[in-house]
Formats: structure tokens, C-alpha cells, sequence
């Protein structure tokens, strides 16, 4: 899941989560926590992420 880069605020270390992993998420969310519903914000940060991924998958190296 962490298998983007680390990235850094100040001194402090930290690891990014891929926006892959970011999208399974939140689409996991619901199955995982039953009864949980998706929200417009949920389905919103996986519509941007998923566009951004194609995007770049097609775009020209």
C-alpha cells in the first residue's frame, strides 16, 4: 500500500500512499465497514485520482 515515495514536512519523514492504493480505499471502504455509506466526498476522490492515473497512462512519454 506504501509503495509510492516518502516525502517530508520539516525534518520528519513520512510514506505516501499510491493513489492507487488510495483509490482501492475508498471503494473497499463500504465492504469493509458495513453499514458505512459512501459519501459524494468518496466518490469524488476516487472519480479525480482514477482521471489524473488515465491521463497519465496516455499521455506521450
Amino acid at each position: 500500500m506504501l509503495d509510492a515515495s516518502s516525502g517530508r514536512v520539516g525534518a520528519q519523514r513520512y510514506a505516501i500512499i499510491s493513489p492507487r492504493a488510495q483509490i482501492e480505499i475508498k471503494q473497499m471502504m463500504p465492504v469493509w465497514v458495513p453499514g458505512r455509506p459512501r459519501r459524494k466526498k468518496d466518490t469524488e476522490d476516487i472519480t479525480r485520482p482514477e482521471a489524473a492515473l488515465r491521463e497519465q497512462d496516455t499521455s506521450p512519454a
